[in-house]
């Protein structure tokens, strides 16, 4: 499998293929991050009205600033919620929908990473903050998805690489949270089938987050990747043509040409799914 660090051709936001013209987007975490690249891509892509749900108010108002200054006819909404507090999503999204209407699209991109420390070492609130944030927010997105979404919805759930590869040094409480919300968007897809649900690994990039898992020990070797990446491939998972990959966990550095050359294979099969290896 050819492997990416960069945006290439074929997921170009600016390709009709990938066009999300009429379509309302919601972001998550989309004031920090690879969040406000991810904006960028669908206001290319053709997005008009573009949501931004950060924690604080001063992040997602300047991401709002730029995107329309760099869009011509672009609308962004901003909010602020902490993804944790369910009445703080449904404001949020009660707000987004009066203001853009039903929403069609919804990256899950806000998340939280612990301090990074081993199991011994680990303050068990801190560590189970990532499940507040990561699980228990992901649980109040999808709740509110179903009341303030259009029938056909879309849901872009940005989880990490390392719920596949094997343990790194004091992450257990980042991996964890992700695995777990990652297996809940399994069980939401399941339970309603009329939403198309996608997991993704966004590659590594140089983030706020990645500085603190550098600065709180976790300083592994890593090939980083550059935030084009996972900000084109956002809005190219979303497209028709990457319809065949619903319910799949997918990564961003995967080429999508020979992904669809696998579609009929991948379509068949549990692969790019959560399971057991060694399942007798």
């Amino acid at each position: 499998m050819t492997f990416h660090t960069t945006s290439y051709p074929s997921i170009d936001p600016s390709r009709s293929e990938s066009s999300t013209a009429g379509k309302v987007v919601l972001i998550t975490g989309g004031g920090s991050g690879i969040g406000p690249r991810i904006a960028h891509a669908f206001a290319t892509s053709g997005c008009r009205k573009i949501a931004i749900v950060g924690r604080t108010v001063a992040s997602p108002e300047k991401i709002k600033q730029e995107v329309e200054a760099a869009h011509a006819g672009v609308t962004v909404h901003t909010s602020t919620a902490d993804i944790g507090d369910e009445s703080a999503v449904n404001r949020a999204f009660e707000s987004i929908s009066k203001a853009l209407g039903k929403i069609d699209i919804v990256i899950s991109n806000a998340g939280y990473l612990p301090d990074t420390k081993p199991i011994a070492e680990a303050d068990v609130e801190e560590w189970f903050k990532g499940m507040i944030i990561n699980v228990k927010g992901t649980l109040n997105l999808a709740k509110a998805f179903l009341n303030y979404a259009t029938e056909k919805l879309t849901s872009v759930h940005v989880s990490t690489g390392g719920c596949h590869i094997e343990p790194m040094p004091a992450n257990s409480a980042y991996t964890v949270s992700k695995l777990a919300a990652a297996r809940l968007m399994e069980y939401f897809a399941f339970e309603n089938p009329q939403v198309r649900v996608h997991s993704i690994h966004p590659g590594v990039v140089k983030t706020d987050m990645h500085k603190k898992s550098s600065e709180g020990g976790l300083d592994m070797e890593f090939q980083f990747d550059d935030i084009e990446l996972p900000a084109s491939f956002a809005a190219w998972i979303v497209s028709p043509e990457a319809e065949f990959l619903r319910g799949k966990f997918v990564w961003s550095n995967w080429d999508v040409e020979e992904l669809k050359a696998k579609k009929e294979e991948l379509q068949s099969s549990q692969d790019l799914t959560l399971g057991l290896q060694g399942w007798p």
